[in-house]
């Protein structure tokens, strides 16, 4: 059994147990979403099944997911960016603040960036009313500075889209199939008016790391259906556990990011949407220099091996 990316495997009757004591083959249908795949499917003794079985048990650690089909966004430095999701997007102070600062000091992007973040605090995407996002001109159209001025601002619209689900959404076996709807809803209404929507993969709970191949599967299959960028933050976070396991990612519920952990996420969305390193960026939100630099590397090798050509 040997496979490059992901082989579902669909059993309406799998195995009938005879009096043989041998396992029968009755139905099996092999649906290719790879590019490769060889898979032997007929059998006649228990120790040839027993190797299948096995084989087939190794596949979810394996191959978990299939390789994304957008590897850019399709506009390039896009300067005005709207960020939706929940509590994972704002804990220390919203996410999108890392962010910003990391291409305001990445001395390539220009300037002129806005970034406005909307979140609902233990929100799916279907709790989003994403048309009236867009279509409010209120919303970012003032602030007030330090020093109580009001400025006004026009309203230019947004470029791109960075969506994200609830924790277990995607792979919740009653939420999975409205997560691939919201998205689909959301991408098509984006669509429509010219703004380019993308997915923000996010993480396994720190005490329940078999959640990153799943989560990663359900954004990658939904992002590749509908023609979009996936940002793998998620998967950031899997490879800075493995290369870094003294730095902590999440707060002390296992499940929201610490300070760490936001940067992480805003170190890899800012390599995703800007497609340049975060590798000696000057900006460390007010972390450790060393684990700040720790960080970007981990995003940027997440960057290299997720978005390769080379696969």
């Amino acid at each position: 059994f040997l496979t490059s990316g992901l082989l579902r495997v669909k059993t309406p009757t799998l195995f009938s147990l005879v009096a043989s004591k041998s396992f029968v083959p009755v139905s099996i249908e092999v649906i290719k979403i790879s590019p490769y795949f060889i898979i032997l499917i007929f059998y006649t003794s228990m120790k040839k099944l027993l190797l299948f079985l096995f084989c087939l048990s190794l596949y979810p650690i394996c191959f978990a997911y299939e390789e994304p089909i957008v590897k850019k966004p399709y506009q390039e430095n896009p300067t005005s960016l709207l960020m939706i999701g929940n509590s994972f997007m704002y804990y220390n102070n919203s996410m999108h603040k890392p962010l910003l600062n990391l291409i305001r000091s990445s001395g390539k992007l220009g300037m002129g960036h806005r970034i406005r973040s909307i979140t609902i605090n233990s929100s799916s995407l279907s709790w989003h009313d994403l048309e009236s996002y867009i279509n409010n001109e209120n919303i970012g159209s003032f602030n007030i500075n330090s020093e109580n001025i009001l400025k006004k601002h026009e309203s230019s619209g947004y470029q791109m889209v960075i969506m994200q689900d609830c924790s277990q959404c995607p792979i919740h076996p009653e939420l999975k199939n409205i997560f691939h709807q919201d998205v689909e809803k959301h991408t098509n209404f984006l669509k429509k008016r010219g703004i380019e929507a993308s997915l923000m993969m996010t993480w396994a709970y720190k005490d329940k790391p078999e959640m990153t191949e799943k989560l990663a599967r359900e954004y990658i299959l939904s992002g590749n259906k509908n023609n979009l960028l996936v940002i793998p933050v998620g998967l950031a976070f899997k490879n800075s556990s493995l290369e870094h396991p003294n730095i902590e990612l999440y707060t002390s519920d296992k499940r929201h990011p610490s300070r760490e952990g936001s940067y992480l996420a805003a170190c890899m969305i800012f390599s995703s949407i800007f497609q340049i390193s975060p590798v000696g960026n000057n900006y460390f939100f007010d972390l450790n220099k060393d684990i700040a630099l720790n960080l970007q590397g981990v995003a940027w090798k997440t960057f290299q091996d997720f978005y390769s050509t080379d696969k």
